[in-house]
């Protein structure tokens, strides 16, 4: 009972009456989200009468096929993409595939059939006992509404956010700079060292301090810091590329950035151990071919050329990749074989840098560098960036 309001008789037949109202308003509103078809196409001039003489069939012509019982359609759903085959007989047809029977339509009902669920050419045929002239009505018609929402479903699509690939330019770059800042603000002759582009000219190899340890602190801080460049080109690459990958197949991985800095440190701890791998294979070969002392200055060269052409591959990608933007697809199979052309000059100049440097056997040092080298290019540091 609601207060300051007296119940009576008046009461119980306005409120059927609301019901009422509201039961009808309903209806009319579950009426009018019914399918709105719309036609597309007529078959007023495309009939067909087969001709048994001709062995085929033939345009249908009013004075002479107008009594015929049968008339076709050479339908192809390829030309009306998600539209629908309408019948609204006058009669009672029955319908032929093929020349096989597969549907009877009676008199006033309306029979729909999706052209996508036929192949890519059929013969329709209308029979009926007393037919003359055309079957009416076949035309083709499209559902409106459907088409309006499959249309406002493909505008609501999730894509990637694009504060993705802004935060990981952002948080690259600048972790990129903190590790080349303190390298350089704690060992600047180290920094130095390793960003001497001139070793590339001169090809000889200065007697480092730092050679002697290949596992001292500098050497690993520029170990971890060619690790982050390594996976940053790997997310990179595989972001860009669309690659068919389990991680950057599944659109949820982009929703929030804690799968991608996963994704990003995994593949960092994968290429330290790599790099640090790289040193007991340099040893061992080394021992091997008798290459007394070579190792720490393999490894040392290593680090150098990797980490000045990796610095300066992903700078040049990470422009080139913003001033297409987010949403563009890149083509990497050029920087591919730019890495590639890199490894394989870089053979050369290790050759000719030890060769003059040191009193090796040559056909040793340079089996040596091929097997060692040739390791990289087929299963190192090019497989992490660019898989498959």
């Amino acid at each position: 009972m609601i207060p300051f309001f007296l119940k009576s008789a008046h009461v119980i037949p306005s409120r059927k009456t609301m019901s009422r109202f509201f039961l009808w308003a309903l209806l009319l509103i579950a009426g009018t989200t019914q399918a709105a078809w719309k036609k597309v196409y007529s078959f007023d001039r495309d009939w067909l009468v087969y001709q048994e003489a001709w062995k085929s069939f033939l345009p249908y012509v009013s004075s002479k096929h107008y009594n015929y019982h049968s008339k076709s359609l050479e339908l192809h759903p390829q030309d009306f993409p998600k539209a629908y085959l309408a019948i609204h007989p006058t009669e009672n047809y029955h319908l032929f595939l093929q020349g096989t029977l597969f549907k009877a339509v009676k008199k006033g009902e309306t029979f729909r059939m999706p052209l996508d669920s036929l192949p890519e050419k059929v013969i329709l045929t209308v029979y009926a006992e007393n037919l003359e002239g055309l079957p009416a009505e076949f035309v083709i018609e499209r559902d409106e509404l459907l088409a309006a929402k499959e249309k406002a479903d493909f505008f609501s699509l999730k894509t990637r956010s694009g504060s993705v690939y802004s935060n990981f330019f952002l948080l690259s770059i600048v972790s990129l700079i903190f590790c080349l800042g303190v390298l350089y603000a704690a060992y600047p002759r180290v920094f130095g060292a390793f960003f001497r582009y001139s070793d590339w000219i001169r090809w000889e190899v200065k007697d480092e301090v730092w050679m002697r340890r290949p596992f001292a602190m500098p050497n690993l801080l520029v170990l971890f810091t060619l690790s982050l460049l390594t996976s940053c080109l790997a997310f990179l690459t595989g972001m860009k590329t669309g690659v068919k990958d389990e991680f950057f197949s599944n659109p949820d991985n982009f929703v929030k950035i804690w799968p991608s800095l996963f994704f990003i440190f995994s593949k960092l701890g994968l290429s330290f151990l790599l790099f640090i791998s790289r040193f007991f294979v340099y040893y061992l070969f080394t021992d091997l071919f008798k290459l007394k002392g070579l190792a720490n200055v393999h490894y040392f060269k290593s680090l150098q050329t990797n980490l000045q052409f990796f610095v300066i591959l992903f700078s040049v990608l990470c422009f080139y990749s913003v001033y297409l933007g987010p949403a563009t697809t890149i083509d990497f199979s050029v920087f591919s074989y730019i890495v590639d052309a890199y490894f394989v000059i870089r053979f050369f100049y290790f050759f000719q840098s030890f060769r003059r440097s040191f009193s090796y056997n040559q056909l040793f040092l340079f089996t040596y560098l091929v097997l060692i080298e040739g390791q990289i290019i087929l299963f190192g540091i090019r497989e992490l960036i660019f898989p498959g």
